[in-house]
């Protein structure tokens, strides 16, 4: 696992690109196709924010039914199809939250109840950086964003990924796709993800 410091710096990495490719969605393209099988742009960007709104009440010690009370008190309606003006203005008020708990004083030192049992805060924030990595690249493939991913957020990423092993495991991702041993750094992600690199 790596250092505290460097994995808050890789977070915060992971939430401004993700949070830049949310604001460059045009109010057309919420409801595109992403790379995510079933998912609109406007469910990922929403799937995103759900995620984050359960990091505060988990980090901050609460257990799984009083987290799910606190995320269903705060979630919002969702509109038809996942679709929506303020897709937006949710994730900035999730990443918030999530980003206020991760960075809060001994966050990382802590255990958070998860679905599989009592996970140390560091390995959930690191999981949080991979989803966060990955899905910026969904998002930015779904709606024409051509800025890169920070190549040493992507080069993290990918290393911790690669020690996890199968993903499709998980029951999470698909099948990894092959890349060629030259490919960039981000394809060989994104192909680690179950994804056809673009």
């Amino acid at each position: 696992m790596p250092e505290q410091d460097e994995l808050l710096r890789m977070f915060q990495e992971a939430q401004r690109a993700f949070t830049d490719r949310v604001h460059a969605v045009r109010e057309d393209q919420w409801s595109a196709p992403t790379p995510c099988a079933e998912w609109t742009v406007g469910d990922l960007v929403q799937h995103l924010a759900e995620e984050h709104l359960w990091a505060a009440p988990l980090v901050h010690g609460q257990d799984l039914e009083s987290a799910r009370k606190i995320v269903e008190g705060t979630r919002r309606l969702p509109v038809e199809g996942g679709v929506g003006a303020n897709a937006a203005e949710q994730w900035d008020e999730a990443i918030t939250a999530s980003a206020d708990a991760f960075t809060s004083g001994g966050a990382l030192d802590r255990t958070v109840a998860l679905s599989r049992g009592d996970t140390p805060a560091s390995e959930y924030l690191s999981e949080m950086v991979a989803d966060l990595t990955v899905h910026a690249w969904d998002l930015a493939t779904a709606i024409g964003y051509s800025e890169p991913l920070p190549e040493d957020l992507v080069s993290f990423v990918y290393e911790t990924a690669k020690q996890a092993g199968d993903l499709s495991a998980s029951g999470m991702f698909e099948p990894a796709v092959d890349v060629p041993d030259d490919a960039p750094t981000i394809d060989k992600l994104v192909g680690l993800a179950g994804r056809q690199p673009s």
